[in-house]
């Protein structure tokens, strides 16, 4: 829809503010520390605890977030993606009969989200497309969408960490 493309337009200008905002050090400084503080390690160095009196439920959680999704590794940057931007999209790779065999994360400039109410089913249709080809879209289980939900107003995505002093980063 047209406003669903307005929208997109002012979501991008929303991220170059942002992209000067954590030039800024004290700002990316405090990017950083929402990384740090969200992936620190319990007494046995695991980021993430499962529990469940399922033990083939917890090796399989196990597997794979620390296996395939490697959160080790990648979690910090993750983190400091969805906080940045308000939103942070990963493309799952599924294979029949093994699941997620593989994620990579998508820049939130490439990837749209639009959301259609179905009236005859009482359903939302979500879909996701490719910005710089829209013909090129996914399922809504090939796509992982982490949003900040605080507020209503960016719906259907989320809302930067960032929002609520960029005007004042604005002015200076």
């Amino acid at each position: 829809s047209k406003n669903q493309q307005a929208y997109d337009i002012a979501r991008k200008e929303l991220f170059r503010d942002y992209e000067l905002m954590d030039s800024d050090p004290i700002i990316s400084s405090a990017l950083d520390i929402y990384s740090d503080e969200s992936t620190l390690e319990d007494q046995f160095g695991d980021i993430l605890t499962f529990k469940t009196n399922d033990t083939k439920l917890q090796k399989i959680l196990y597997n794979l977030f620390y296996d395939i999704l490697n959160i080790d590794f990648n979690m910090w940057s993750w983190i400091r993606n969805v906080t940045k931007y308000g939103d942070f999209f990963l493309k799952l790779d599924i294979a029949d009969e093994l699941g997620i065999v593989n994620v990579r994360p998508f820049s939130s400039y490439e990837v749209e989200r639009t959301e259609e109410y179905n009236e005859e089913t009482g359903e939302y249709n979500i879909n996701f497309r490719h910005a710089s080809s829209p013909q090129n879209g996914y399922e809504t289980y090939e796509m992982a969408h982490f949003r900040m939900l605080s507020d209503s107003n960016f719906l259907p995505y989320g809302r930067s960490m960032l929002e609520g002093a960029r005007k004042e980063f604005q002015k200076l």
